[in-house]
């Protein structure tokens, strides 16, 4: 499901024709599930050959075969972003006093059905979860009802409480800020078993990636990602990063309906969500060595220089 579109689209689409280097940032609005792109179709279909799109994306084939007239290639610059935390050194000690944490800025789709699955659970703690944004109950309902068959049984894993969807929570955020905000953050980072993280247009059908998973790596914490389908295993295979294979079933982030793949994902950790907080420690320790090496892996650059290999 496209949702939103690059803020400079008019001056994109004005320099098309005469250019034939295009830089696109951001996340280009999503992909369908034929990995197609309303922004991209249309460049494609008003350039000559040879045409080279600057982004922030890693296309496979998947995406690169639909645009055969264009050349996909990093856009470097942009992936200060992705380094941001390089001077956050020291975080609190693991201190485990809750289940999940989940920080949801933008109000895009997939957000507002994290956040009410998340209640509907009775994961939603506002002491450690964020939701910088309301929303009107029915739009929950009308979002299910679009994304998927049978909507009347996925509906009863959502929360329309009115009263929390209309609620925000929200503490010292600052967009862009990474510094101020993990430092916001880190506390109930530290004091939770485990960090949703809320990615970027989770309903778009090609992986995505942010900055939002590095606040769990920079802080030693245990994270998993309501994504786009094949997040973690792109996440692994480009960045170089490692899954919690030791703790977590990775089957959700196969599954392309993002309806689904959210209530699989709720249904897989559930297991974990009664257990003590000394069974939490001792399964920490289980995925430690993973845990330190995406912390050394991201503090010493390496996995910008795995971004090399795939400057298509």
């Amino acid at each position: 499901m496209m949702e939103f579109i690059p803020d400079n689209q008019n001056q994109i689409l004005d320099n098309t024709a005469f250019s034939k280097i295009i830089s696109i940032p951001d996340h280009l609005g999503g992909f369908d599930i034929n990995y197609r792109n309303p922004l991209l179709d249309h460049i494609s279909g008003n350039v000559d050959q040879n045409t080279t799109i600057l982004n922030y994306y890693i296309f496979d084939e998947r995406v690169t075969q639909n645009y055969p007239n264009l050349t996909f290639k990093l856009d470097k610059k942009e992936f200060h972003v992705f380094h941001s935390l390089k001077d956050y050194n020291m975080h609190p000690p693991l201190n485990y006093k809750n289940f999940i944490c989940s920080f949801n800025g933008s109000p895009h789709i997939s957000r507002k059905l994290l956040v009410s699955i998340l209640q509907k659970f009775n994961w939603f703690n506002k002491n450690y979860c964020t939701k910088n944004f309301s929303v009107d109950p029915y739009i929950i309902d009308g979002h299910i009802t679009e994304l998927i068959k049978n909507s009347n049984f996925y509906t009863k894993f959502f929360s329309v409480d009115p009263i929390f969807l209309n609620n925000i929570y929200v503490d010292n955020y600052q967009r862009f800020n990474h510094m101020n905000n993990i430092q916001t953050l880190e506390t109930r980072l530290t004091e939770s078993f485990l960090h949703i993280v809320s990615e970027t247009l989770a309903t778009s059908y090609y992986p995505f990636m942010s900055e939002k998973s590095f606040y769990s790596i920079a802080t030693r914490g245990l994270f998993l990602a309501y994504a786009q389908p094949g997040w973690h295993e792109h996440f692994e295979k480009y960045f170089g990063f490692r899954r919690y294979t030791k703790l977590f079933d990775y089957h959700f982030d196969t599954i392309k309906n993002p309806i689904k793949r959210l209530v699989e994902l709720m249904s897989m950790v559930s297991k974990f969500s009664n257990l003590s907080i000394a069974d939490w420690h001792d399964l920490y320790l289980i995925e430690q060595d993973t845990i330190e090496y995406n912390y050394e892996h991201y503090f010493s650059g390496n996995y910008l220089k795995i971004l090399e290999l795939y400057d298509i």
